[in-house]
């Protein structure tokens, strides 16, 4: 019998209902015995060997032997439990199949298997497995080398805006349409401005027209400038400014027909 390298199955209701006249310490001793029994199989049927496995002294084990080896047979000089046998088969078998299971499945994906008329000692041209994989499962993110690479070609691509830039058609359209609270001159001459002025690196793009829609999309509305409205005469008012004044310091305002008042 193969050793299960699996958990150990522990059904509690079982276990209470064959140890309900186990004491505490009979119950720890049956208990390292069977997880023993489990790891390595049947213990031999030595004293100083189950006093070891139960972590007890020679006179302690003695006592606790006879209530807890009832749950054991000796034969052929160990101690066999029918239970975890049994258990230890299901186990194995499981295991066996779970390998069948996954070995199916790996041959069907990476295509593994071979023609039957095919010679055992002839060459293989699958690929292995970690070739089969990397191949079918490449790798999502970039290496070093090639965003080092990038970056590389992008900086040498980035160039400075003309110092006569003005906006084309196609920039003008998408301010007058994105943004109709805004003006075009305005927003370009501001634009122009910050980006000649910027030195270095930071004023160099790989894409103006979209380094200026993004200006566009974040620029602040700005107030058109509309007809200044005609101040209204206000003949208090005009006779208390020039009330104090010498005669010919006073202002003469005219109505709309030019004539004085």
């Amino acid at each position: 019998m193969a050793k299960a390298d699996i958990w150990m199955p522990l059904y509690i209701g079982d276990y209470l209902a064959d140890t309900t006249r186990l004491t505490t310490e009979q119950h720890g001793a049956y208990l390292l015995l069977i997880m023993d029994y489990w790891r390595n199989g049947p213990a031999p049927d030595d004293d100083a060997i189950l006093g070891n496995i139960t972590k007890m002294a020679s006179k302690d084990w003695r006592r606790v032997k006879a209530a807890v080896t009832m749950f054991f047979a000796l034969k052929d000089g160990v101690w066999t439990h029918s239970r975890i046998e049994r258990e230890l088969e299901d186990a194995a078998a499981g295991k066996l199949k779970a390998e069948g299971k996954a070995r199916k499945a790996a041959e069907a994906r990476w295509g593994k298997q071979q023609p039957e008329h095919t010679s055992s000692n002839a060459p293989s041209n699958a690929p292995s497995t970690s070739q089969a994989m990397h191949e079918e499962c490449p790798s999502q993110s970039q290496s070093p080398t090639n965003s080092k690479t990038k970056s590389k070609t992008d900086s040498a691509l980035a160039t400075r805006l003309p110092a006569d830039w003005i906006p084309s058609l196609a920039d003008a359209k998408f301010c007058q349409v994105e943004r109709p609270d805004i003006t075009i001159d305005g927003t370009a001459s501001r634009f122009r401005d910050y980006w000649i002025a910027q030195p270095g690196v930071k004023g160099r793009k790989v894409d103006w027209p979209a380094t200026w829609r993004n200006w566009v999309r974040n620029e602040k509305s700005q107030p058109r400038a509309g007809p200044a409205k005609p101040e209204k005469f206000d003949p208090v008012a005009y006779v208390n400014r020039n009330r104090t004044k010498a005669p010919d310091e006073r202002t003469i305002e005219f109505d709309l027909r030019g004539e004085p008042l």
